[in-house]
């Protein structure tokens, strides 16, 4: 090599090493907590572009970059709800039907009113969501404006349509979904660009406290081989233990909602690593709006009835073994309410740092994503929250202290300056 070519060499090394460090920010906080739950013994977080390059203390004396203080504040991985309807959406929420309103809005109001939702679930600290059942390539169209950068809001792993009689009507001379009839309809979904597949195995939604079997064991298999197939996971929908034992054969990787799960079943889920989404606290939500979707005394009676099954069903889980990640099931006015499903985790007897493993490590493990959120360490998803109090003595900290946050290396939430602007959530009374 002559010398002109080692000193262009030269330079362009010191060129790339000069310009990795002006991307270098070091944000330093009063204490940071691991999607493990454990303190670590750091104080800084150094982020390169959109990942973490270090965690330690006193970076700043051993990498050049800005310094940001975040004085008084404590650093978590953002959160991940695992179960949203970020496209349920209305441009405001007059007391009466929502669903009936919902299903008469023009597809651009209910586009826009996702950003809304997009936007709020940030402020919660929530950066990734997994997003079930859309229409209208609606999920697909906001995924791709978030990655863009073109809409603020959270990673989107898109179901699209979910598998359910409404969706996938039979066709005339079949009296009952067969098992090919439903690879099928799987099928549509991959084709589709889905990341994930979303069986309905049951009845059950918002006041409807159901649980009757709406696919066969073979259907719901059908429909898990035809995903693993193509690489991509499948949730099974129960509001009972009627569509468990099905799951758990077909060797799903979550399970949504159910109650009354009996102990054979929990050990069964938790043996095959099939991860619960109990989705506890949208009762509570639906019945502290009961009139804005005209649910009755009785109904928001029976929602509340429905809680306090389900809070014990996680106690039951917990106790068995079974991993559990949180999702706040937030459809329309429920975004900016995400985090809510924290308290009942804690009501159902989990520590403080077993809460905060449910909306980081088991999140990003039932994503897929374990190498990549849910943690900060270095390689990461620059993903952090900042709040104000410590969540490991009270949870609140989170749910309703969140007062900056970081996705993917950029700070998309920061009310540092402005603290009335922080979202509080009314998470009402469980039951």
């Amino acid at each position: 090599m002559d010398k002109w070519m080692l000193m262009s060499v030269l330079v362009l090394l010191v060129s790339s090493f000069t310009q990795a460090n002006a991307d270098t920010t070091i944000y330093r906080f009063s204490k940071i907590i691991d999607g493990t739950g454990e303190v670590l013994d750091a104080r800084d977080i150094a982020i390169d572009g959109k990942h973490i390059r270090a965690v330690g203390n006193s970076l700043d004396n051993s990498i050049e970059g800005a310094l940001v203080v975040m004085e008084g504040l404590t650093a978590l991985p953002g959160l991940i709800d695992a179960h949203t309807h970020i496209t349920y959406g209305l441009s405001s929420y007059p007391d009466g039907d929502a669903w009936a309103a919902l299903g008469q809005v023009e597809r651009a109001e209910r586009y826009e009113a996702s950003k809304v939702n997009a936007a709020k679930t940030l402020q919660t600290g929530v950066t990734s969501v997994r997003d079930l059942n859309a229409d209208q390539r609606l999920d697909f169209d906001l995924k791709d404006a978030i990655n863009r950068g073109t809409v603020p809001g959270p990673r989107i792993y898109t179901s699209g349509p979910g598998i359910h009689p409404f969706n996938d009507p039979l066709p005339e001379g079949m009296e009952t979904a067969s098992a090919d009839f439903i690879r099928q309809a799987a099928e549509k979904r991959i084709a589709m660009g889905a990341d994930w597949i979303k069986i309905f195995g049951t009845t059950g939604s918002a006041s409807d406290l159901t649980s009757r079997a709406y696919y066969s064991p073979e259907a719901i298999a059908a429909a898990a081989n035809a995903a693993k197939k193509s690489g991509i996971r499948i949730t099974v929908h129960t509001y009972g233990p009627e569509a468990v034992n099905a799951a758990v054969a077909a060797d799903v990787t979550s399970i949504d909602h159910p109650v009354g799960m009996s102990s054979e079943q929990l050990n069964a889920m938790a043996r095959a690593g099939i991860i619960y989404v109990p989705t506890v606290d949208h009762n509570r939500y639906y019945a502290q709006h009961g009139t804005e979707y005209g649910y009755k005394a009785d109904v928001q009676a029976n929602l509340h009835v429905f809680v306090g099954r389900n809070i014990e069903s996680v106690r039951h889980a917990h106790t068995a073994g079974v991993k559990i990640a949180m999702g706040s099931d937030a459809v329309l006015s429920g975004f900016g309410e995400n985090t809510c499903e924290l308290k009942a985790f804690i009501a159902a007897g989990m520590t403080p740092a077993e809460t905060i493993q449910t909306a980081t490590i088991n999140g990003a493990e039932l994503l897929g994503e374990e190498s990549k959120l849910g943690r900060l360490q270095p390689g990461f998803e620059a993903d952090f929250i900042a709040v104000s109090g410590d969540p490991l003595a009270d949870i609140s900290a989170i749910t309703d202290a969140v007062t900056a946050v970081m996705k993917a290396g950029e700070l998309v939430v920061d009310n540092r300056a402005a603290p009335d602007q922080i979202n509080k959530p009314n998470c009402g009374t469980l039951y």
